[in-house]
């Protein structure tokens, strides 16, 4: 199951008007699973790598805004204003553009204890923490 298809099969009940994150935790835990393909119980580089790959709709090495955004979209129309904050979040060097660079320092910001492996406390940690500073995207007022 791709990230995508977690994240919708997460937001299917408040489609209509909201997007639910929470609890931020069982999010980031599902999203977790999700990424950890060879179930390790730990992500590792490969993984983030494969996970943007997934958005790579030309196949070029790149992710675009427009392939991240209608990629999610695709599945999820209601999440717009968190993918396009997402992506600038990613998109370390605002070229508008996804790349290696970019998924390496997104590893390292996962990467809490520096020792090459995300564990699932580390990815909750930073999934919960993004979540909760990017709230008034996903919640109503």
């Amino acid at each position: 199951m791709s990230i995508t298809s977690t994240l919708f099969l997460i937001f299917l009940p408040a489609l209509t008007l909201q997007i639910s994150l929470k609890p931020y935790d069982l999010t980031a835990t599902n999203m977790f699973i999700d990424v950890d393909i060879d179930l390790s119980s730990f992500i590792d580089q490969n993984e983030v790598d494969y996970s943007f790959r997934q958005y790579d709709t030309n196949s070029n090495g790149r992710v675009s805004r427009t392939e991240y955004i209608q990629h999610l979209n695709q599945h999820i129309p209601s999440m717009a204003p968190i993918a396009h904050a997402l992506y600038d979040i990613y998109d370390v060097d605002n070229d508008d553009q996804l790349d290696r660079h970019d998924y390496d320092f997104f590893f390292r910001l996962l990467d809490g204890d520096v020792d090459g492996l995300v564990s699932h406390f580390e990815y909750v940690r930073y999934w919960s923490i993004l979540f909760t500073d990017l709230e008034h995207l996903h919640t109503r007022k």
